[in-house]
């Protein structure tokens, strides 16, 4: 799949994942992707959420922490994606 995505999008690409109570397994996984173009960096969002702008219409499930962890990956899997990131 990683491959794939690689040929098809040219750009960045990473993987992400969220637990998901109503998925068979409570685990889901996304590949998220980008076109040509600089590399992005999916871990950190261009536009965060501030703690201002939380106090205002505070987020139940979502923080910039959480946004960072869903693209943590086992040893495994950082294998697959490091070595690409790392030559682009």
């Amino acid at each position: 799949i990683v491959s794939n995505c690689r040929e098809i999008f040219k750009g960045s690409v990473n993987y992400a994942w969220t637990t998901v109570p109503t998925y068979p397994s409570g685990v889901i996984g996304f590949m998220v992707c980008s076109t040509e173009g600089p590399a992005v960096d999916f871990k950190n969002p261009v536009n965060p959420i501030d703690k201002t702008e939380d106090e205002k219409r505070p987020l139940k499930f979502y923080n910039a922490e959480i946004h960072s962890a869903a693209f943590c990956l086992p040893s495994f899997a950082k294998r697959v994606f490091e070595p690409k990131a790392n030559s682009t």
